[in-house]
């Protein structure tokens, strides 16, 4: 059972990871225009932090699944501390382009984070766990806006040097306070045969597997739709309504205080009640409605309805698939698996503004927003074939060899399982 300081330590980690995120997603496409970028190079920029990624991200699990999450969780945040330090020197948009480059590299933390919680906790536990990780994520997003926004009054490099400080400073908390998950895989794994190192082939199969391949699907829709709609939000409510950077300063705080409350207190009593299956469902129909109403709307004061209701969304459907994932996935794989997911998650948060951008340059600027809806709502649709609670569960064990699995008993009888 992973003890209240771990997870303390590891939300710690993710809200770090997050505030640097935070502090500049909402004043980047206003800095950058300052720089002469167009739509499309703003949208590339928020894309660079995920693109990296999207490439280390795997990584980081393959590796922490054969040396252990500490060690890994202790590098990731002095390499985000080294990035956030070139974003408090950058002076101009290449620099800061780099920051955000280097902070995508060390981005792999959350992945590693929910593998440590999948070493763990078991059963509904586990999907309290990821639902505290998602806690922190948004906590990040909520208070990231809140540094950016303060500290720039003593220049754009201040907020900078604050996630650097902090990122430190949650370094030697991990260094100090935090164990190694291991113990606690190994104990849970005694008795069985060691698992043989898999080849990147056997790897992606187990990935494109029943219900894996499913649920990393709905995963990119849903991810890929929302890096689109925060992508141009601040473009397009800036040339609608003549909303500043201040003004989404609240706007993503107001979202991550939402997101707050919502992964960390209600969405392990949802998913007990009706299981992940059902939660992603309704997360991805709410999320579909939120994301093309942004369109639509009159006056700028109607954000107050849609931000809780995107909020809401994300809430419940990002951790509720995390924790099909990590049910989906024997004990000696969570990392790899966990990190596969960052790899469609990362994936989708990279080609999502990147199109996003281009709608908005090329067709119009509410085109972005319609097409969010129509594929999260896509998403709700292909999450019909979740299994759920009563449905049998392929093995991904046996994925590796192409085999097919027999229902995990345990998973498939868990109150809150899939």
């Amino acid at each position: 059972m992973l003890r209240r300081t771990g997870l303390t330590v590891l939300a710690a980690t993710v809200l770090v990871d997050m505030i640097g995120f935070g502090i500049v997603l909402p004043l980047l496409p206003f800095y950058a225009e300052e720089f002469g970028a167009s739509p499309l190079e703003v949208t590339m920029i928020i894309a660079s932090f995920s693109a990296m990624q999207l490439i280390t991200a795997p990584l980081w699990g393959r590796f922490s699944d054969r040396t252990g999450r500490r060690i890994l969780l202790i590098l990731g945040l002095f390499a985000s501390a080294v990035s956030y330090l070139l974003f408090a020197l950058a002076h101009s948009l290449w620099l800061v382009l780099l920051s955000r480059i280097a902070a995508g590299a060390a981005g792999g933390n959350i992945s590693v984070a929910q593998a440590y919680v999948a070493d763990s906790t078991r059963g509904p536990e586990r999907a309290h766990g990821m639902g505290l990780i998602g806690a922190a994520s948004g906590l990040g997003i909520m208070i990231g806006p809140a540094i950016g926004g303060f500290f720039s009054q003593w220049g754009l490099g201040a907020p900078g040097y604050v996630a650097a400080a902090l990122c430190g400073i949650n370094a030697l908390a991990a260094i100090t306070l935090l164990p190694e998950s291991r113990h606690f895989r190994d104990r849970e794994s005694s008795g069985r045969a060691p698992a043989e190192p898999v080849s990147i082939g056997a790897w992606l199969r187990s990935l494109a597997a029943f219900p894996l391949g499913l649920i990393l699907a709905v995963y990119f829709l849903t991810i890929g739709s929302f890096a689109a709609m925060t992508s141009v939000l601040a473009l397009y409510l800036e040339r609608v309504f003549h909303m500043t950077a201040s003004d989404m300063g609240i706007v993503f705080t107001a979202a991550g205080a939402v997101t707050v409350v919502v992964r960390g207190l209600a969405v392990g009593r949802i998913v007990k009640r009706v299981g992940e299956a059902v939660t992603v469902r309704f997360g991805a129909l709410i999320l579909a409605f939120s994301l093309g109403a942004i369109a639509i709307i009159p006056n700028k004061w109607w954000l107050a309805l849609l931000i809780p209701l995107w909020a809401v969304a994300t809430g419940i459907l990002f951790p509720s698939l995390a924790s099909l994932v990590s049910k989906a996935t024997d004990a000696d794989s969570q990392g790899s698996i966990l990190g596969g997911s960052q790899l469609a998650g990362g994936l989708g948060r990279v080609l999502g503004p990147v199109w996003a951008g281009l709608l908005f340059q090329q067709i119009g600027i509410s085109t972005p927003f319609a097409v969010c809806a129509a594929l999260s709502a896509a998403a709700a649709i292909l999450a019909l074939r979740i299994p759920g609670p009563a449905d049998s569960i392929i093995d991904p064990a046996e994925a590796w060899s192409g085999g097919i699995g027999a229902p995990d008993p345990v998973d498939a009888s868990d109150p809150a399982g899939s």
